[in-house]
This record gives C-alpha cells, sequence and structure tokens, in this order.
C-alpha cells in the first residue's frame, strides 16, 4: 500500500464517521469524499507502483 491508497481511505472513513456517526451534511465535509474520490481514481489510473530490482 501507498501513501495514496492510504490517505484516500482515512478521509474515506473521516467522511463516514463525519456524515452518519455526527450528522453533518454541510458542503465542506463532502470535500473529504470528493478528495478521497480523486485519489482513488488516481490510484486506478496510474496503477500501483512497482519496485524493479
Amino acid at each position: 500500500m501507498n501513501v495514496t491508497l492510504i490517505t484516500a481511505i482515512v478521509l474515506l472513513l473521516a467522511w463516514g464517521t463525519l456524515v452518519f456517526g455526527a450528522h453533518l451534511g454541510s458542503g465542506p465535509v463532502h470535500l473529504l469524499y470528493a478528495v478521497s474520490v480523486i485519489l482513488f481514481a488516481r490510484r486506478i489510473i496510474v496503477g500501483a507502483p512497482t519496485f524493479r530490482s
């Protein structure tokens, strides 16, 4: 796992906690979701890093 994937998962968990746990539905909270989706898309498009020896 790399930093991009870990960051995307953490942001998605933070968004879920704030929306479903704390019942915050305002705009700034959804920026966490947007950034998480962008990071996941970047991970899918670029792919996992390959280590060559």
